[in-house]
């Protein structure tokens, strides 16, 4: 039966509701948690340097001082990534009347804010260094998944995660120097942490039949951390990983911030660039640890 017809009645109007009903997810953890700073070239670079291991220290009356080397900072860096996002809309489309979108451009561009946004998280989270070239290899930032050394752990494949290797990890980043604030994981290990009940007691509200049975933040030995899902840490089998960090240590260096620019004119269309320049700045890589390749 044509669209808008009832047993042959051309004049009964289709029935479209006004609402266009979209799923896809748009949060981003990291890219909200972490701060802002800047950097002033494609390849960003920061300092490091570290005291020396804390130990027994006791001198005799009238001694003759001895002097150490200066302790000098080493450079880190990160390349700045390009992350663009286009929209097109042709001048008929825009002309055209639609149910529940008002403006075309308006809405395409607001879409494409939304994944640039998704894609910059990834980055920060994902990201694999590489240093580019002008023709055809795009410069890339080094993740957070990418630059931990100093705590990361790879299990043998399979391995279930308990509440002592999370412990383990979190004491691992303390004893570096970290104070581990936030964790991020996927939905699978999500479940596992809101498991734990080592020291926890899961509560059921009779009167409101509400049962809390999830770990929003726990309270170890070494630091209080917020624990939190994020869609772009690995979750396939036998790979799953884990991330905790201190979230002070790191940001978002901006080369150029994020655009929005209406481009010349080349067809019979609307044309609009989302673009912005920004690499993960991470302080010191032993703010933060992992734990990968678990069940």
């Amino acid at each position: 039966m044509p669209v808008g017809t009832h047993y042959g009645d051309t004049s009964i109007k289709e029935d479209v509701l006004q609402t266009i009903f979209q799923i896809t997810p748009e949060d981003t953890p990291v890219y909200n948690m972490i701060g802002d700073s800047e950097a002033t070239q494609p390849l960003h670079s920061w300092q490091i340097r570290e005291l020396t291991t804390r130990g027994d220290n006791a001198q005799v009356e009238g001694h003759t001082y001895s002097f150490a080397a200066p302790v000098l900072p080493t450079r880190v860096n990160n390349f700045t990534q390009i992350i663009e996002k286009t929209a097109r809309v042709s001048a008929t489309s825009q002309a055209s009347s639609r149910h529940g979108i008002g403006d075309l451009v308006a809405d395409q561009v607001e879409q494409r804010m939304v994944e640039w946004k998704t894609d910059v998280e990834h980055a920060l989270l994902r990201g694999s260094s590489a240093s580019g070239n002008a023709s055809d290899t795009a410069r890339r930032m080094n993740g957070i998944l990418n630059i931990i050394t100093s705590n990361a752990t790879a299990f043998a494949s399979g391995v279930t995660f308990t509440e002592t290797h999370f412990n383990d990890l979190l004491e691992r980043s303390w004893n570096n120097g970290a104070n581990p604030r936030d964790c991020l994981v996927h939905g699978f290990l999500k479940r596992r942490i809101s498991s734990y009940t080592a020291s926890a007691t899961k509560n059921f509200d009779q009167e409101n039949r509400k049962l809390v049975n999830t770990i929003g933040i726990y309270e170890s030995d070494f630091s209080t951390v917020a624990v939190q899902l994020s869609r772009d840490m690995l979750n396939v089998a036998q790979t799953n990983n884990i991330v905790v960090l201190d979230r002070d240590m790191f940001a978002k260096a901006w080369l150029r911030p994020t655009t929005v620019e209406r481009v010349a004119k080349v067809a019979s269309s609307t044309d609009t660039v989302i673009e912005g320049e920004l690499t993960l700045e991470f302080g010191n890589q032993a703010a933060a640890g992992t734990v990968t390749q678990l069940s």
